[in-house]
């Protein structure tokens, strides 16, 4: 019987283990996607478009980048939990910082300050994601995840009304 529960114990550890690893990878991606987006958007505010058309393609480059950040949004804010709010608001003002001012406009000048501030946002951000990855392990991180299991399984499986 002891052998039993210390195998079948084991087996679930081998589990949350392998799911805590998946949710570190799904991080490491959200911080590339990041570091592309402010990438475009540094781009977009050091450069002067030499034309209509480039100035096109750097703006949809800024935006196809942003969507990337948007596919993980969610479960990531699920995974940084304790720190959801942080991470929701410092990719909001990621957001605005790369896409506000004259962003898209034929008239647009250099902004080397928004660059910076869209960088510092950027390196904000992802050391957030860092530090919610460290403590995918923790015992706080276990019970979260528990608490999410029991929801998902009441949500899909208990009364409808």
């Amino acid at each position: 019987m002891i052998a039993l529960v210390s195998f079948l114990a084991g087996v679930f550890f081998q589990q949350y283990r392998a799911a805590r690893s998946e949710e570190g990878a799904l991080i490491n991606e959200h911080i590339k996607d990041i570091e592309k987006f402010s990438e475009a958007a540094q781009t977009y505010w050091l450069k002067t478009p030499k034309d209509l058309e480039e100035e096109t393609f750097l703006a949809a480059k800024v935006r196809v980048t942003h969507a990337g950040t948007t596919g993980l949004y969610e479960k990531i804010t699920r995974i940084c939990e304790p720190k959801h709010s942080e991470y929701q608001a410092g990719m909001q003002e990621l957001y605005k910082s790369a896409t506000g001012g004259t962003f898209e406009s034929a008239s647009r000048k250099l902004d080397p300050e928004r660059a910076m501030a869209t960088a510092d946002l950027a390196a904000n951000a992802i050391h957030l994601l860092r530090v919610s990855r460290v403590s995918l392990l923790s015992l706080g991180h276990m019970g979260r995840v528990t608490k999410w299991w029991f929801k998902d399984l009441w949500r899909d499986y208990g009364p409808k009304e």
